[in-house]
C-alpha cells in the first residue's frame, strides 16, 4: 500500500468512534423536521406548562388524523437536526428554550404551514443543508471528539467532486471514498490532500478492503441530510453531481473559495439561522446575529450588592463561595485612585495593520462582561470590582451609573445611548443599553477605607448593601496555632479585637480597625522547623526561616502602623520594644534572646500575654 494511503489507514485506526462529519442519530427529513418546530413554537406561545414530549405525541396524532400520509418522528430529541438546519438556535440544553429563526418563519410562510410541499421551499432546504458547519457548538462534541473539524461539509464535498470531473471527466465518488476519506477531511483547505488519497485509493485493488475494517466508527447519517439536495445524486454505492447542476455548483465553489471560512466563529448560530446563504457576498450584518438574544428566554434575578467589612472578614472568599467561582462567567477589577472611566468601559485606542494607522474603540471589563451576559441568556455573569471605595466610583461608572437602577427581574429600568458599547454589544449603535438580568454587580469595600472616596447617598442606594460578619463560624484555621506558639487564630483575633474596640476610644470608627478572621493564610501560621534543621543547606534553612517571619511582617507590623499607631502602650510593650524592628526581630528569634513558643509573645503587656493564653472563647464572633 501507497505510504500516504496507509498513513490514513492508521489515521482511521486511531480516530475516535464518529470522528468524522456527524449528524445526529434521528430523522432528517427537512418537512418531518419543520412540523416538529412548529409543534414546538405552538408549545411555547401556550399559557399553560407541560411535557414537550407529550406535548408532540398528542400534536402529531391530530395531524395524522388529517394527514396520515405525513412521517414524522415523535422523538422530540429530532429537534437537534432542526438546530444543525438553522431552524431553530438553541439557548441552553432545553428544547422549551430554543429560539425559532427566521429561516423556520421563511419556510412557514412560503407553504402555508403544509410542509410536505417541499415543491415550495426547496431553495430554502438547499441553503440551509448547505449552510450546516462541522463542527459547531450545535454539536455536543464539537470540543472533544471532532474539536479538529472546521469546515462546511457540502462545499468541501462539492470541491471534491468539481475537481475529480474537471480531472476525469466523472463528477462522482464511491461510497467508501466519500466514508473514509472525504468525510473525513477536517478543513476545507485539505481538499488537496483528499484528492490525492482518491486516486491512490483507486489505483490500489485491495483498498476498500482495508479500509472496510472500520466501518463500523464512522456514522453515515449525514448522507440523508445530502439526498435532500437537488445538485446531488446520492445512489447506494455513489455520490455525484447532478449533470443539471454542475455549473451552479462550479460557480458557488468559486465564490466560497474567496473566503473558506466565513462565519467561523461565534456569529456563526446567527447567520445559520437567518435568510442569508453562503454564497451572498455582502457580509452578514452582525446585528442580525445579535438580536435574536433579546427574544430569547433569560436568566433572572441580576442585582447590584456591595460587601463591606473590616480587612480580611471573608469579603472575596464569600464572592467565590455564595456568588461565582466560575471565571468564565466573571470579570474582577480592582479600583484604585487612578482607575478611570475609561479603564472600566473602554476608550479608543490607535491600531498599526499594513503601516496604517486606525483606530477603534477597545472595551474594557464592563463592556466585554456585558456582550458575554447579552449573548448568554441561559447563564448568570458577574462583575466583581474589589475595593470600591477606593477610585472615584461615580467618575469611575460615568453615565453606566444610570443602568444601576433595576426593575424586578433585574434589567436596568432605564437605557442609555452610548455609541461605543452598543456597537460591542449589539452590533448596533443606536440600540439603548441596559444591563441584562443575567448579569450582577458585586462590589466589596474594607470600612477601614471611609475615608479614601466617599459614596455618596444616591450612588449607594443603588446597591444592596451585605456586612460580611466577622466571625469564626466555620472557619477552616481557626483552631490553628500561631506558629510554635500555644495560641490559635482565633484567640489571638479575639483578645487584639476586644483591646482595639474597648481601649482605642481616642480613634474615630475604631472597630473599622479590628483583625478580620481572613487576614491571614493558613500557611503564615504553620511553623517551619527546618528553620533550625543543621543537617539541611543553608539555602533551605534560610528559606524556611522566611515563611516563619510572614505571621509578624504582616500581622505585627498592622497593629504598630495602624490598629495600634496612637496607642502601642494598649498592648506593647513599648518601653522595651521601642521601633517596629524590635518587635518584629524578637517575635522572630532575630534578637538576643531568641525567643521560641510562648516567648516570642514576651513583645505584647503582660495581661494581653495572659488573655492569649486563657483559651476561653465565648463565642464566633470576633469583637
Amino acid at each position: 500500500m501507497n505510504p500516504l494511503l496507509e498513513s490514513k489507514l492508521n489515521e482511521l485506526n486511531n480516530a475516535s468512534d464518529y470522528e468524522c462529519w456527524y449528524l445526529v442519530k434521528q430523522p432528517t427529513a427537512f418537512d418531518s423536521i419543520c412540523y416538529l418546530v412548529s409543534f414546538l413554537e405552538d408549545f411555547k406561545a401556550q399559557d399553560t406548562p407541560g411535557n414537550l414530549q407529550d406535548y408532540i405525541a398528542n400534536k402529531i396524532e391530530s395531524l395524522k388524523a388529517v394527514k396520515p400520509n405525513v412521517e414524522i418522528s415523535n422523538n422530540y430529541r429530532a429537534l437537534r437536526v432542526a438546530a444543525f438546519f438553522g431552524l431553530i438556535r438553541m439557548t441552553n440544553t432545553k428544547y422549551e428554550n430554543a429560539i425559532i429563526t427566521d429561516s423556520f418563519k421563511e419556510v412557514t410562510l412560503r407553504c402555508n404551514g403544509e410542509y410536505e410541499k417541499t415543491e415550495l421551499y426547496l431553495d430554502i432546504i438547499q441553503r440551509q443543508i448547505e449552510k450546516m458547519y462541522i463542527s459547531s457548538s450545535i454539536d455536543e462534541e464539537y470540543e472533544r471528539v471532532r474539536q479538529e473539524y472546521r469546515l462546511y461539509p457540502v462545499m468541501l464535498l462539492y470541491k471534491i467532486l468539481i475537481e475529480l470531473g474537471r480531472s476525469t471527466g466523472s463528477y462522482s465518488i464511491s461510497m467508501a471514498e466519500y466514508r473514509y476519506l472525504v468525510a473525513t477531511t477536517k478543513t476545507f483547505e485539505g481538499f488537496l490532500d483528499t484528492l490525492l488519497l482518491i486516486k491512490l485509493f483507486r489505483d490500489d485493488p485491495d483498498a476498500v478492503t482495508s479500509f472496510e475494517q472500520y466501518r463500523s466508527k464512522f456514522d453515515n447519517r449525514l448522507i440523508q441530510a445530502l439526498k435532500q439536495l437537488s445538485t446531488l445524486v446520492v445512489e447506494r454505492d455513489s455520490i455525484s453531481l447532478n449533470e443539471d447542476y454542475i455549473e451552479e455548483v462550479a460557480h458557488k465553489v468559486y465564490i466560497f473559495e474567496d473566503n473558506p471560512n466565513v462565519f467561523t466563529t461565534e456569529n456563526y448560530l446567527g447567520f445559520l439561522g437567518s435568510t442569508k446563504s453562503l454564497f451572498e457576498l455582502e457580509e452578514f450584518e452582525e446585528e442580525e446575529e445579535l438580536t435574536i438574544y433579546d427574544d430569547a428566554i433569560r436568566v433572572k434575578g441580576g442585582v447590584n450588592t456591595l460587601l463591606y467589612g473590616v480587612p480580611g472578614s471573608g469579603k472575596s472568599w464569600t464572592i467565590e463561595k455564595e456568588y461565582c467561582d466560575n471565571e468564565n462567567r466573571m470579570e474582577r477589577l480592582v479600583f484604585h485612585p487612578d482607575y478611570t472611566y475609561s479603564d472600566f468601559i473602554g476608550q479608543i485606542l490607535p491600531n498599526v495593520s499594513d503601516g496604517i494607522v486606525s483606530y477603534k474603540f477597545t472595551e474594557g471589563p464592563f463592556t466585554s462582561l456585558l456582550k458575554k451576559a447579552y449573548t448568554h441568556p441561559d447563564k448568570m455573569f458577574f462583575l466583581v470590582i474589589e475595593e470600591i471605595n477606593r477610585g472615584n466610583a461615580p467618575a469611575i461608572f460615568g453615565e453606566v451609573f444610570q443602568l444601576l437602577d433595576r426593575d424586578d427581574d433585574g434589567t436596568s429600568e432605564y437605557g442609555i445611548t452610548n455609541v461605543d458599547i452598543a456597537n460591542i454589544v449589539y452590533g448596533n449603535p443606536n440600540k439603548k443599553i441596559r444591563i441584562p438580568s443575567n448579569m450582577s454587580i458585586i462590589g466589596t469595600m474594607n470600612t477601614s477605607d471611609q475615608n479614601v472616596f466617599t459614596l455618596d447617598t444616591a450612588f449607594q442606594r443603588r446597591w444592596n448593601m451585605r456586612m460580611i460578619e466577622n466571625t469564626f463560624e466555620g472557619h477552616a484555621y481557626a483552631t490553628t496555632t500561631i506558629l510554635d506558639t500555644d495560641v490559635t487564630w482565633e484567640r489571638f483575633c479575639e483578645v487584639i479585637n476586644n483591646e482595639i474596640v474597648t481601649k482605642n476610644i481616642r480613634m474615630t470608627s475604631s472597630e473599622d480597625k479590628r483583625l478580620g478572621t481572613y487576614f491571614v493564610r493558613a500557611s503564615d501560621l504553620e511553623y517551619h522547623e527546618e528553620a533550625d534543621n543543621l543537617e539541611l543547606s543553608e539555602k533551605e534553612r534560610i528559606a524556611a526561616k522566611l515563611l516563619n517571619y510572614r505571621f509578624a511582617e504582616k500581622v505585627l507590623k498592622y497593629l504598630w502602623d495602624d490598629a495600634f499607631k496612637f496607642s502601642r502602650e494598649d498592648i506593647f510593650k513599648n518601653t522595651i520594644y521601642k521601633s517596629l524592628e524590635e518587635v518584629v526581630n524578637h517575635f522572630n528569634s532575630r534578637s538576643s534572646a531568641k525567643a521560641v513558643g510562648n516567648a516570642r509573645l514576651d513583645v505584647f503587656k503582660d495581661e494581653v500575654i495572659d488573655a492569649f493564653l486563657t483559651q476561653e472563647v465565648s463565642n464566633n464572633n470576633v469583637e
